[in-house]
């Protein structure tokens, strides 16, 4: 039963969502103030974006079972409703536990980083209520997912609010007040994209069953072909903005760093691209594309405290 759970909650998605926290973590300790209060804080805001993402995930299988979306032909890992290891009433149950945890976590981080400012609190509330009927609602009620709209999610809630929510928390709990810095747009848009690139490759695997299904994903609605293109393009933009931000805000030798970081996405990638006819071969890039984002952060977190350490 244990096997199961884990397998239901995709391991490998929580190392993305954790390093994509952890970019926006190091940037507010980057601008603020490093302290035992704000390392706590930094692990709850990571902590939260983890049981946010086991939330996704699950409520994202049980749309997917309840609508029959998950088949025999599936070529993704086989999920544990579908092969009659979990019921809908055990997902169901883990859902509302994961939500409970996000929650408990989620307001402790948000009390310790807004306990003087009623007005942000309020917001951070609102938006991690937000993010939470986001996930839900992916594949469950309205299921946006599948009206192509999970690209455009993904880039928000584990981009933008992602990166930025995070830099935020930790500036204000260093008394600077509600401050986004410039680099940090240009940085969550980098990470946001680059999140948009693991969907994508899920769901160029999953074109033919998507489509059977009805579930019209942007690779579903685009085809093979021009689906290659996009991610192309995803790749692009997160290359661009990365670079950008690192020329603009810290050393130009720094750029070796984000480059050595960002080989394993460019080869995941091209294998993608190349592969785009094969669903077989394009499932096998999957883990490799997030291992490929999962270095492009570790890459930006690195540059981030050598930057601290040599010139701050």
């Amino acid at each position: 039963m244990f096997d199961l759970w884990v397998n239901e909650i995709r391991p490998k998605t929580l190392l993305l969502a954790a390093s994509n926290c952890a970019v926006g973590c190091f940037l507010g300790l980057y601008y603020g103030e490093i302290s035992f209060y704000t390392i706590v804080l930094m692990l709850l805001i990571i902590l939260t974006g983890v049981l946010l993402q086991i939330v996704s995930n699950l409520a994202n299988d049980y749309g997917d079972a309840c609508k029959g979306a998950d088949g025999a032909a599936r070529v993704g890992p086989i999920r544990a409703v579908m092969s009659g290891g979990l019921s809908l009433t055990q997902l169901r149950k883990g859902i509302g536990v994961a939500i409970l945890l996000a929650v408990i976590v989620g307001a402790v981080a948000v009390g310790m980083s807004f306990f003087n400012n009623i007005n942000a609190l309020a917001w951070f509330l609102f938006l991690g209520a937000v993010s939470i009927v986001a996930a839900l609602l992916y594949t469950v009620g309205m299921a946006y997912g599948y009206k192509g709209l999970g690209d455009l999610s993904v880039f928000i809630f584990f981009g933008i609010l992602a990166v930025v929510g995070p830099q935020i928390m930790l500036s204000n709990a260093s008394d600077l007040g509600v401050a986004v810095y410039p680099d940090t747009i240009l940085l969550c848009i980098s990470v946001g994209a680059s999140s948009v690139m693991v969907l994508h490759v899920a769901n160029m695997r999953d074109i033919d069953e998507d489509f059977l299904n009805g579930k019209k994903t942007i690779a579903v609605r685009l085809g093979r072909k021009m689906a290659g293109f996009y991610h192309a393009f995803l790749l692009i933009i997160t290359v661009i903005f990365s670079l950008t931000f690192c020329c603009l805000s810290h050393r130009a030798w720094e750029c070796a760093i984000l480059l050595v970081g960002l080989i394993p996405l460019f080869l995941s990638a091209f294998l993608v691209i190349n592969h785009v006819k094969d669903p077989l071969l394009v499932a096998k890039e999957l883990k490799h594309t997030l291992i490929g984002c999962f270095c492009h952060n570790v890459a930006w977190i690195i540059v981030i405290c050598v930057d601290f350490v040599l010139y701050i």
